[in-house]
């Protein structure tokens, strides 16, 4: 198979939009298990939740402003001026990655309220994070590294041996997101079997609109979701589901 013929699909692609991987490789994550996951999120200290009357003076796609607001962050954590233009030229270059998306013509002063509070949050959520790991520094959109067919990708945020990725929905963590973060797990255990990069040992979901995160043990939550499977047999599954997907694709070009 030479997989470089086959259209390359990056690791976000794979766990959340590609039907039937991730319900095969985990099939005990049912919404029974996300539920009981969810109850163990907790809120970081010093941030509040974003009242849903401020949303409701919203103008922009939702989307949009919070990747706004994400770029802002980065701007802080990274002690750059603040440059609003910047951050919504930049948010627009990453949504158009996944979605159609439109700049706004402006931001009004609502606008800028939710996205300055989020970037806050998700700021003080980050140095929270390094403080409870020995303040090792984050890294900012670590790498997630590709398999066959798919594509080297990127996470939102790491600190150590901790993957951290950032959702700014009105709704508890799904199981969607929970299958993105045990997509980038498995990646990175077949890297580093392969002696590439280190393996991510656990994860955190991060909500800094509703002040909310939780952290996972990936090696307990595969042992929840994976139906008893060890990680090489998940491993195993995993690259023969890539190869037959793959080789569908190759018969379809």
């Amino acid at each position: 198979m030479r997989f470089f013929r086959l259209p390359v699909k990056d690791p976000r692609t794979v766990a959340r939009d590609i039907p039937g991987i991730c319900d095969l490789l985990f099939p005990q994550l049912l919404p029974a298990i996300v539920s009981h996951l969810n109850r163990e999120a907790q809120p970081i200290p010093g941030c509040t939740y974003l009242e849903e009357s401020l949303i409701a003076k919203m103008t922009t796609n939702a989307a949009m402003l919070f990747e706004v607001a994400y770029v802002r962050a980065e701007q802080i954590l990274e002690d750059k001026t603040e440059d609003w233009n910047q951050c919504l030229n930049l948010a627009l270059n990453r949504q158009s990655k996944y979605f159609d998306a439109d700049l706004p013509e402006k931001l009004t002063e609502y606008d800028l309220s939710i996205a300055s509070k989020t970037a806050s949050n998700l700021v003080k959520s980050i140095r929270f994070i390094e403080s409870k790991s020995q303040n090792i520094k984050a890294i900012q959109s670590p790498v997630i590294p590709g398999y066959q067919w798919i594509s080297q990708g990127h996470g939102d945020f790491s600190v150590g041996t901790t993957l951290i990725e950032v959702k700014c929905t009105s709704r508890n963590f799904s199981s969607s997101d929970y299958r993105q973060i045990l997509i980038y797990w498995l990646l990175s255990f077949s890297s580093s079997i392969e002696g590439g990069l280190e393996e991510w040992k656990s994860g955190i979901l991060l909500n800094p609109r509703l002040n909310k995160y939780i952290e996972i043990n990936f090696d307990e939550l595969m042992k929840i979701a994976g139906a008893g499977r060890s990680k090489i047999e998940i491993l195993e599954l995993f690259s023969s589901l890539v190869g037959d997907y793959g080789y569908k694709l190759g018969n379809q070009s």
